[in-house]
This record gives structure tokens, C-alpha cells and sequence, in this order.
């Protein structure tokens, strides 16, 4: 009988006092741990309750009470009752204390990530043995020689390592070669020599891939495809392919397993940047670790080829109304084109990078016409567009024997808005008529206003540099943004990430214009077509468009002056104008501040109660319950039992807060 009453409490217990103790304490203590610790607290509540029975005199020898007796009995099985909840309370507090709620199913799943973490340390060892190899680990530590003396020893030897490193490292140097508008110069020329020349993949590799991604076989979507690759890099490979129309296209595919490996590394140079601006005070110059989730964002990006195919659509649109110009942009499929694969028209010709042999026999002024070509059809996307190409250094510009030339690899794209195009539109003219005050304005608009910055300086600091490049100067056009680029940076400029990606397209293009033409300069070639650049970006029937949407968003704003102005002079008038605090939240104020004076409160009721239920108990006097037990200890017991739980209640929040910090 005492083993059905202990299995019966137990489950009563486990089904509602379980809920009720979860409930009161706020924690979420987990529903395992929970039921756990009901079922065994319930199931001794019985034999307690017996062995309090006998303590104070009210049944003998583990015997049920009989009804004459029911009186004292219940009350003492209540108290019991009451105190197993509350030891349940205090229980299931100090496990939580000591193991937080999903620390087993954190366990579990740590436990099944045991393979990816042995790869990832074998890789990151793997990487370190680099380090040591090319000797960056002395430049790792506390000690190491500051960032103006060692920046072109440090710059060439991890430039080196990320050689080594593969795949994932090359293209982070060359992310960090674009960066010239927070990383030194050295490390940019440094990593620009980054190349990622790799044998290519087997086509049976690539043909599963290809077929995968298709759901169809190559001969059913080409008539001609050649398995030996044009080109193959360290993150996709380009093959030359017929359509079913005769159109000759490429195709270029991602290599496969590459993501496994690029998400493993990205935890890694993550880990590594944080690691050196903790040791290095050259990282936390150069500012590692934001330089290198900006890369891991990136490169993410980067490898969903869906993102390259609307950023070629959009800039061949952005084209499409000069087909005169001897530079064009290849026609996408994006019917063919997936997450991982993209068909594209056929770019006939090599790299600008190895086309010196092919430019020389070209015309001056066909070379001249492909510089001014791309010159126009860059400022274009940059100064009229909005959308540019954000990386045209010499291998993505495609010379042919015909004078004619193209662009490829739109994984890297800028975007910048209407007011920026102009600013930089302006600070382009300012500097090639050697106004100083018209850059100053372009310069603010664009960045901002430092506070406490002196502008009469700044404005003499920029005509000291307009006058190094008066009548051209060694480095062209390139020289003079690293010099503005380095003015920005100490004036205390923030650099908003779509302008730092335009200045870098447009120093990019000085270098790859004076390769087809050594005579170009980037700065008399706007002075040429200003007129020109500034008539498209002005087009009458936009600008009114542009004017009317002005008006009508500011037309309300103005209907509702007179009453706003009505408004405030009838309180100046009667001395009721309030200027409120700005950052004062006074409603959170007062919630902190209750919140605060009812935990207080409720600290000190809790311990009143525990000291009178103390006191209470230890008087041992008043009519007796039963034979063995005072009405006074009985409710002191109660006592001690609620100001227990009021403690409980006060400090079950305190956990919680910690947890999920």
C-alpha cells in the first residue's frame, strides 16, 4: 500500500508541482531535468510523510492514521508537501547554477562536430607550420618591430605565406590589395603580385558538377564543349563551349568541395586576425580583424555566381546605348547560369597583363581609342550610372588583334548613390582646374565634417596637394588618390565603403590605362569629356522627373509650416515652450528604479520571514497539534517555509539574466 501511495504522489508530483515549481521560478530549467528531479522528490513524499507521522506522535510503526487522527495528520502531510516543492525549488536552482539548461544538448552536439573540428585543427596547424616556415610567428608577439620600420618586411613574407597557404589565403591577399584605403602601400603592392595559378580539375570532376547543376548531360545542353580549360584559377575554371545555335560561349565553373574548405579557413583567418590585434599593435593599426570579415563576407558572396550574373546584366544595360565603343561587356545566359556555374558570350583575345606583345602591334591610335573607350565607359558607371566594375586591373581587360577589347570576371561590382557620383564627379574637376575650395566642399560632402577640424587648413592641405600633380607628375592619377586617400585618413575621415570601392575602381583603371596607352592621364582625359560626362548625367526629362519628386515630399512639409510655427509661438507666448532632454528615457528611468525598490522590498520580507520562522520554531510553546508538535512551531515552520520561497522568486531573475548574456 505505502509503494502504490509513494508511485501515485511521485507522478502527481511530476505532473503538477513540476509545472508549478517551473512556473515560480522563472528559470526554464529544461523539462529533462525537471521531471527528473519531480519523480524522485514525489516519490519520497510519502515515506517522509510516514516518518513524520511517527515524529510527532501521530501514527506508529509506518501506519496509516485513522480518521480520528485525519486532522493533525493532514496538516503535518501539507507542511511536508510544501517543504519537498520548495527542496525541489532549491534543487533545480543550484543544478542550473552549476549546469546551465542545454549543456547536455550543447555536449551532444558538440559531440558530433568532433570530425569538423579535427579538420579544422589539422588545417590550422597546417597553417601555423606556414607561419613558422616563412617566419611570421616573430611578428606575432608583443615585441615585434613597429609598424614603420618592418610594414614592407611584414607585407612580403605573409604575402609569401598566403602563396603557400592556398586557395582561401590568395584570395585574401588579393582582397587586401584592393584595400589601399586602410592598408599600408606596401602591402598592397605586396599582394597585388598574389596570383593563383593551379592545375586545373578533372573533367570528370567538373562534368558531375556541371551535370548537377544542369540536371541534364553536357551534350544535351552544348554542341561543342572542350574538357582542356582556357584558364583555371583557385576558385573556378573556364571552359570554351558551342551552344545548340552555334553562339560560342564559356563556361565557368566553381571547383568542387571549394566551400567546404573556404568556410574552415574563414573560421581560421578569423581566428587569426582576433589572435594578432590582441599581440600585435601593427594589427590593431592596420585594423586585421575588420579588414578580415570584410573578406569573409565577401568571398562568401563572391562564390554565389548568381550575384556575378546580375551584376554583368546590370552593367551591360548600363552600356547598352554606346555601341560604338571598341570596349563591350559579354552577354550572359542566365537560364544556364546556377549557384556555382555561369555561360557567358565568348571573350575573344588575351590579358591586358600579357598583351604587350599584341599591343605593339596595334596603332597608337588604336590604343589610344581602347584607353578612351574605357575610360568613358568606367566614368560612365561610376559618375552617371551608379553600378561600376569595381576591379579592372590588367587580367580582366581582354585585348584582341582587331583593336577591340572587353571586360570579364563582374564578381566584384560597386554600387553608389546619385549624391556621391556627383561629389566625386566634383572633386575630380576641382582637382584638374586646381580649385581647392571646390574639393574642400566635394571632401565634406562626401565624408562628413570632423568634429573641432580647422576648414581653412584642410583647405590649404588639399591645395598643397593639388599643386604636387599641376602639370603632371611621376605616378599619374593613381599617386593622387593614394595621396588623397592618405589625406582622408588623417584628417580622422570615416571612408564609407561604396566611395572607398569607386576611388578604388577609378585608381585601378590609371594603371590598366597606361598600359594601353603609356600617354593617357586619367586627369586630362576628364578634362576632355567633362562636358560630355556632365550632359549625359544631367538629362533633362530625369532631372524633372528628379524635381517633381522633390516637390511633392516637400510640399506637405511645407503645407504644415504655419501651423508648426503657429504652434510654437503660442507657447512662447504663454511660457509653456519645453525643450526636452534628448537621450533621457524617463519612463525607463522610473521602470529601473520600481523594479529596483520592489526587489529591495521583497529582500527584506524575505528575510523577516525566515528569522520569525527561525524564532518561532525554537520557542517550542503554544496548544499542541499533535503529541509531539506546537502550534507555534508548526506555523513557524510555514514561516521559514514562504520566506524561503519569496528568496527563490528574488533571485531566480539573477540567473536568467545571466545566462543569456
Amino acid at each position: 500500500m505505502n509503494i502504490l501511495w509513494s508511485i501515485l504522489l511521485g507522478l502527481l508530483n511530476a505532473v503538477v508541482v513540476g509545472v508549478l515549481v517551473r512556473r515560480t521560478i522563472t528559470v526554464g530549467t529544461g523539462a529533462l531535468r525537471n521531471t527528473i528531479v519531480s519523480l524522485v522528490i514525489g516519490m519520497s513524499l510519502w515515506p517522509i510523510t510516514l516518518q513524520a507521522f511517527e515524529m510527532f506522535g501521530i501514527s506508529q510503526d509506518g501506519d496509516i492514521p485513522w480518521i480520528e487522527m485525519s486532522f493533525p495528520a493532514v496538516m503535518v502531510f501539507l507542511l511536508v508537501f510544501a517543504w519537498l516543492v520548495v527542496i525541489q525549488m532549491v534543487v533545480l536552482l543550484a543544478i542550473e547554477i552549476v549546469l546551465p539548461s542545454g549543456s547536455f544538448s550543447h555536449f551532444a552536439r558538440s559531440v558530433s562536430r568532433v570530425p569538423v573540428w579535427y579538420r579544422r585543427v589539422s588545417r590550422l596547424s597546417q597553417i601555423q607550420r606556414i607561419l613558422l616556415k616563412f617566419g611570421l610567428s616573430r611578428y606575432m608577439r608583443p615585441r615585434i618591430p613597429t609598424l614603420r620600420v618592418s610594414t614592407r618586411e611584414i607585407a612580403k613574407t605573409t604575402a609569401e605565406a598566403f602563396a603557400a597557404a592556398g586557395v582561401t589565403f590568395v584570395k585574401l591577399g588579393q582582397f587586401i590589395a584592393t584595400r589601399a584605403d586602410i592598408v599600408p602601400a606596401e602591402f598592397v603592392e605586396e599582394f597585388s603580385k598574389l596570383q593563383s595559378d593551379v592545375p586545373p580539375v578533372p573533367f570528370e570532376d567538373i562534368c558531375a558538377e556541371l551535370e548537377d547543376a544542369w540536371g541534364r548531360s553536357v551534350t544535351e545542353v552544348f554542341a561543342e564543349f572542350d574538357t582542356v580549360p582556357l584558364a583555371a584559377a583557385s576558385v573556378a575554371q573556364v571552359h570554351r563551349a558551342v551552344t545548340l545555335d552555334g553562339t560560342e560561349v564559356v563556361v565557368k565553373v566553381q571547383r568542387p568541395k571549394l566551400r567546404k574548405q573556404v568556410r574552415a579557413d574563414s573560421d581560421i583567418i578569423m581566428t587569426l586576425a582576433e589572435r594578432l590585434e590582441n599581440t600585435a599593435g601593427w594589427a590593431r593599426t592596420i585594423g586585421v580583424t575588420s579588414i578580415a570579415r570584410g573578406f569573409v563576407e565577401t568571398l562568401s558572396e563572391e562564390l554565389d555566381y548568381r550575384g556575378e550574373v546580375r551584376h554583368t546584366i546590370a552593367l551591360r544595360e548600363a552600356t547598352a546605348h554606346h555601341e560604338d565603343s571598341v570596349v563591350r561587356i559579354p552577354q550572359v545566359y542566365p537560364e544556364l547560369s546556377t549557384e556555382r556555374v555561369i555561360v557567358l558570350e565568348r571573350v575573344r583575345g588575351v590579358p591586358l597583363a600579357k598583351a604587350g606583345p599584341l599591343l605593339e602591334e596595334l596603332s597608337d591610335i588604336a590604343r589610344a581609342d581602347i584607353a578612351r573607350d574605357l575610360f568613358l565607359m568606367v566614368a560612365r558607371q561610376v559618375l552617371i550610372k551608379g553600378i561600376f566594375h569595381s576591379d579592372l586591373h590588367a587580367g580582366n581587360i581582354m585585348i584582341d588583334a582587331s583593336g577591340r577589347a572587353g571586360l570579364i570576371d563582374f564578381g566584384s561590382v560597386g554600387r553608389i548613390d546619385r549624391r556621391d557620383r556627383r561629389d566625386i564627379a566634383m572633386l575630380l574637376l576641382a582637382f584638374e582646374h586646381q580649385n581647392s575650395e571646390a574639393a574642400m566642399n566635394a571632401v565634406l560632402d562626401i565624408f562628413g565634417t570632423p568634429v573641432g577640424v580647422d576648414l581653412r587648413s584642410m583647405q590649404r592641405d588639399i591645395g598643397q596637394i593639388m599643386l604636387q600633380f599641376e602639370g603632371g607628375m611621376p605616378g599619374g592619377s593613381s599617386a593622387l588618390f593614394t595621396e588623397l586617400l592618405a589625406f582622408v585618413i588623417d584628417q580622422g575621415f570615416e571612408m564609407p565603403s561604396a566611395v572607398a570601392n569607386a576611388f578604388r575602381a577609378i585608381s585601378t583603371l590609371e594603371g590598366s590605362l597606361t598600359k594601353l596607352d603609356p600617354s593617357s592621364d586619367l586627369l586630362v582625359m576628364v578634362r576632355e569629356h567633362a562636358d560630355e560626362l556632365l550632359a549625359e548625367s544631367r538629362d533633362l526629362h530625369e532631372s524633372a522627373e528628379n524635381l517633381s519628386l522633390y516637390v511633392r515630399s516637400t510640399l506637405p512639409v511645407l503645407a504644415s509650416l504655419p501651423v508648426e510655427v503657429s504652434r510654437v509661438v503660442k507657447h512662447l507666448q504663454d511660457g509653456t515652450l519645453d525643450i526636452g532632454t534628448s537621450g533621457l528615457n524617463i519612463d525607463l528611468i522610473k521602470t529601473l528604479v520600481r523594479s529596483t525598490v520592489d526587489q529591495f522590498i521583497q529582500v527584506i520580507i524575505a528575510t523577516a520571514l525566515i528569522l520569525g520562522g527561525v524564532v518561532m520554531m525554537s520557542a517550542n510553546f503554544g496548544p499542541p497539534l499533535a503529541p509531539e508538535l506546537r502550534v507555534f512551531t508548526y506555523f513557524g515552520a510555514w514561516m521559514l517555509l514562504i520566506g524561503f520561497i519569496l528568496s527563490a522568486v528574488v533571485i531566480a531573475p539573477a540567473l536568467r539574466e545571466r545566462r543569456f548574456r
